[in-house]
């Protein structure tokens, strides 16, 4: 008895990848500051950009304003969002909660190996605060705290704390008003860190972590203040 043939589900499956692709290519542009907070964001030159359809760039649009990632007004079109004081407040109380226990549970896996992975990119952020202020800082600095939860051995945490990162990365502006000293400070708490881990005393560790990531929320929200501070002058009306 002959049985009719499934119909492939091959091209749904090539749509969705090239949807993917161009999702994962956007954020990309806005994580190397190709696209920055604040711009707007056109589909033909998307389009153009990544050789592709405008129908994927919409579809990716669309889930990076689900996401939080990019605004959508109506007769204004597409712009990519830039962090607002009361989310960058919301995702430091989650960090420090999270790194907290994060820290706690490393010490108890900790190795000689991990400790010399760890110093590694301690290192990677120190000889970056010497350069001037960019995303790329912020992701070395990522991946210091997300090393620490590699080693706690708890993938919902480590994924949890990897997407707060990525909001504070993708939606933070590097251009201009940043405190030059807390690059060097941050990178002394580092170490600080690192000797509490060495020492295996989660009390030290998780003491220096919370000043840590409060003494970075008081930087943010410092930045964030002069923006909104420049963002009023600058829609003031004019003296006659």
């Amino acid at each position: 008895m002959a049985y009719p043939l499934k119909r492939s589900k091959t091209k749904p499956r090539v749509v969705e990848n090239l949807s993917t692709r161009v999702y994962d290519e956007i954020k990309d542009l806005i994580l190397c500051n190709e696209i920055l907070p604040g711009q707007k964001l056109h589909h033909q030159q998307l389009s153009e950009r990544l050789g592709v359809s405008r129908t994927p760039v919409r579809e990716a649009l669309t889930r990076l304003v689900q996401e939080g990632y990019v605004s959508f007004l109506p007769n204004r079109g597409f712009t990519c969002k830039e962090i607002r004081m009361q989310e960058a407040e919301e995702l430091y109380e989650l960090r420090e909660a999270l790194e907290a226990f994060t820290v706690e549970k490393a010490i108890a896996n900790l190795t000689d190996s991990a400790l010399r992975g760890l110093r590694a990119k301690i290192n990677s952020y120190g000889r970056d605060v010497q350069n001037r202020f960019t995303r790329e800082r912020l992701v070395y600095d990522q991946d210091v705290h997300l090393a620490i939860a590699e080693l706690a051995g708890n993938e919902t945490l480590k994924n949890t704390l990897s997407h707060v990162f990525e909001r504070i990365v993708l939606k933070r502006r590097t251009d201009g008003l940043y405190d030059s000293a807390r690059g060097t400070a941050a990178h002394q708490e580092h170490l600080l860190l690192l000797e509490a881990m060495e020492r295996r005393d989660p009390a030290e560790a998780v003491a220096i972590l919370r000043k840590h990531i409060q003494a970075g929320k008081k930087n943010v929200m410092a930045d964030l203040k002069q923006r909104q501070a420049i963002r009023g002058l600058g829609t003031m009306p004019k003296a006659h």
